[in-house]
C-alpha cells in the first residue's frame, strides 16, 4: 500500500467520529487547551484528551506547551493540513452543534482579553496605539503583495499581527509577555485571524526551521541584549531567499549604548555582524516615541566574497 494512501485512510480513521470533527472546527478558530476545550465540548477531560492525542497522532493537529499550559491548534503545513481544509470544507457551519460549540469558543477568547490585575496593562496603552501606526509603517515598507510566511517578535503582537495577519498565509507572533500573548489571542481569534499563532518565550533560539518566513519583525527586541549579533543571525537563520528582516529600535536608547553617539552606525554594523545586508535605514516618529527602522536581507554569495 503506498505511504500517501496509509497516511490518508489514517486521517480518515482518526476523524470519523463526531467530537474529533468538533475539536477541529474548534481549533479552526484559534488555539486552545484541554480544560478550554472540555468546557466548550461539554466532556470529560480524559475523553477529550484522548480525542486530541489521536489526531495529534496523525499530523492533524499541533501542541505546543507554554508555561504550565499546552495548547492545540490546526497544521499550518503537511499532508495533515491539507486534509484538514478539507474536511472543515464539507461541514455544514449552520449545524446547529457546531454553532454552539463557536458561540462557547468565542466566549472563551473574550474571557481572555480581560487585563490581569498587575499587568501593568493601563501603562501600555500609549504603546498599543502608537504600534498600531507603526505596524502600518511596516506593512507598507515589506510592500502589500502578499506573503506565504511572516515572523514577528516583540512586545505588542496584537496590533503587529491584525496588520500583518491580511498580508501573510500564516503569521507567527512571539513575545515574552505572557499577558501580551493572551490580549493578542484574544483579539486575533475573535477577528477570525486564526491563522495568526502567537506564543509566549524569550527570543534566544527559534525552534522554526531554517528559511522558513518570508519576512522577520523585530520590533525593539535587539537593544537591550548583549549579543544582539545572535540574535540577528538568528532570525537570518529562518528567512527564506529574497526575504527581509526589519528591525525597529528607540533612537534614544541606541543612542545611550552606542559609542561615540552614533545610533545609526551601531544598527548598521549590528547588522553586518550578522551577514545580512543594509538597505533601508530611516527615522520614524510616532508621537513622543523617535525610532529607528532598518530593512535588511541576506547578502548575496557575491557581495560576501
Amino acid at each position: 500500500m503506498p505511504q500517501e494512501l496509509h497516511q490518508l485512510l489514517r486521517g480518515l480513521r482518526a476523524t470519523a467520529e463526531p467530537s474529533r470533527l468538533r475539536l477541529l472546527a474548534l481549533l479552526a478558530s484559534g488555539e486552545f487547551t484541554v480544560s478550554e476545550l472540555t468546557g466548550i465540548l461539554g466532556q470529560s477531560q480524559p475523553r477529550v484528551s484522548r480525542h486530541l492525542k489521536l489526531l495529534s497522532e496523525d499530523g492533524l493537529l499541533e501542541r505546543f506547551r507554554e508555561q504550565h499550559w499546552v495548547y492545540h491548534r490546526l497544521p499550518a503545513e503537511g499532508d495533515g493540513a491539507e486534509l484538514v481544509r478539507v474536511l472543515l470544507g464539507l461541514l455544514d457551519r449552520d449545524d446547529p452543534l457546531l454553532a454552539l460549540d463557536r458561540e462557547r469558543a468565542a466566549a472563551v477568547i473574550a474571557a481572555r482579553g480581560v487585563p490581569e490585575q498587575g499587568t501593568g496593562s493601563d501603562s501600555l496603552a500609549s504603546v498599543h496605539v502608537a504600534t498600531r501606526d507603526l505596524a502600518e509603517t511596516i506593512v507598507a515598507e515589506l510592500g502589500r503583495n502578499g506573503m506565504d510566511a511572516v515572523l514577528y517578535l516583540g512586545r505588542a503582537p496584537a496590533e503587529m499581527l491584525k496588520a500583518l495577519g491580511p498580508q501573510a498565509r500564516r503569521v507567527v507572533g512571539i513575545s515574552e509577555s505572557r499577558p501580551e500573548v493572551q490580549r493578542a489571542r484574544s483579539s486575533l481569534h475573535g477577528r477570525g485571524l486564526a491563522h495568526c499563532a502567537v506564543q509566549h518565550g524569550e527570543f534566544r533560539k527559534l525552534s522554526a526551521a531554517s528559511a522558513s518566513f518570508d519576512a522577520v519583525v523585530l520590533d525593539r527586541a535587539l537593544a537591550g541584549e548583549v549579543d544582539t549579533a545572535s540574535r540577528l543571525r538568528e532570525a537570518a537563520r529562518v528567512l527564506r531567499p529574497g526575504g527581509h528582516v526589519v528591525l525597529v529600535e528607540d533612537y534614544e536608547t541606541l543612542a545611550e549604548r552606542a559609542s561615540g553617539g552614533n545610533p545609526l552606525g551601531m544598527l548598521r554594523e549590528w547588522i553586518a555582524q550578522a551577514g545580512l545586508l543594509c538597505t533601508r535605514l530611516r527615522p520614524v516618529d510616532l508621537g513622543i516615541q523617535h525610532l529607528l527602522l532598518a530593512v535588511a536581507e541576506r547578502e548575496s554569495a557575491e557581495a560576501a566574497a
